[in-house]
């Protein structure tokens, strides 16, 4: 029975997880033993956002507004729509599908009385102002509304919530993006954290460190509609899988020689 104990710690020790593995931003840094807070650690100036542009497959939600009745009507509609409560609208993501405008490969969308638009490249601010002045020759104060209906991102590995969630801010970090996803998992790898993000016909992968805080200061600081986010497990959880299963084997081991002990006794 020594014996199974004492197999049994060896293989327990190794798959013990770090203080430092389990810390984001900055785990490997030294921090004073006289530290009193607040006191500054350090100072990282963040990646300037850039608002997302337009691009092929994107899914957009338009509504529009015109002056057709009192000015009263017409401003309670405006607010109604750019605050998204309109009852007539439903926001389930079916019905999101088949009601927003889909952006074809060539960048373009077909609307009524305009035909076809080209809105690749736009911001929702800068296609706002287009379809406002498109619409004027045929509306009185043609007010526009536009939202990007595809603000998801997917989060995969070591995270607690695993899945696609969906983004209600345009200006969403990727620390906003694992706290969807219920936060990192005891063996996540803070280290090597993949980003896959598609542009236009083509898409990228970069490994992203969350251990250091350069990574505020890149692009990938800010999360794009549709980006995976892939996060890797440590060595460690192989190890602790391992030990699991073996675990189990003692247990039964041990059970059945203590039933053969007492039968025999």
């Amino acid at each position: 029975m020594f014996c199974l104990l004492a197999a049994s710690l060896c293989l327990l020790l190794p798959s013990c997880v770090s203080h430092k593995d389990l810390v984001s931003i900055n785990g490997n840094e030294s921090v004073p033993k006289d530290l009193r807070y607040p006191q500054e650690v350090s100072n990282t100036v963040l990646y300037k956002y850039q608002p997302y542009r337009i691009q092929a497959y994107d899914q957009l939600m338009i509504r529009i507004n015109a002056f057709d009745g009192t000015t009263e009507d017409f401003l309670q509609r405006e607010f109604a729509i750019e605050n998204n409560n309109n009852n007539n609208i439903d926001f389930s993501p079916e019905s999101v599908y088949f009601n927003s405008y889909i952006v074809n490969d060539s960048g373009y969308i077909y609307l009524p009385m305009l035909g076809r638009m080209d809105v690749s490249g736009h911001t929702m601010t800068s296609l706002k102002h287009h379809l406002d002045q498109a619409y004027s020759p045929y509306l009185r104060f043609a007010s526009t509304t536009i939202k990007l209906a595809n603000m998801r991102v997917t989060v995969l590995g070591e995270v607690n919530n695993p899945g696609v969630h969906t983004l209600y801010n345009e200006r969403t970090t990727l620390l906003d993006a694992i706290s969807l996803a219920g936060d990192f998992t005891d063996f996540a790898n803070r280290g090597k954290i993949k980003l896959i993000r598609q542009t236009n016909r083509e898409a990228h992968s970069v490994y992203l460190n969350l251990n250091k805080a350069d990574f505020l200061t890149t692009e990938y600081y800010y999360i794009q509609p549709s980006d995976v986010i892939y996060v890797e497990p440590t060595r460690k959880k192989a190890l602790d899988v391992s030990n699991r299963t073996l675990g189990v084997v003692i247990s039964a081991v041990s059970l059945a020689a203590l039933v053969i002990n007492v039968l025999f006794k």
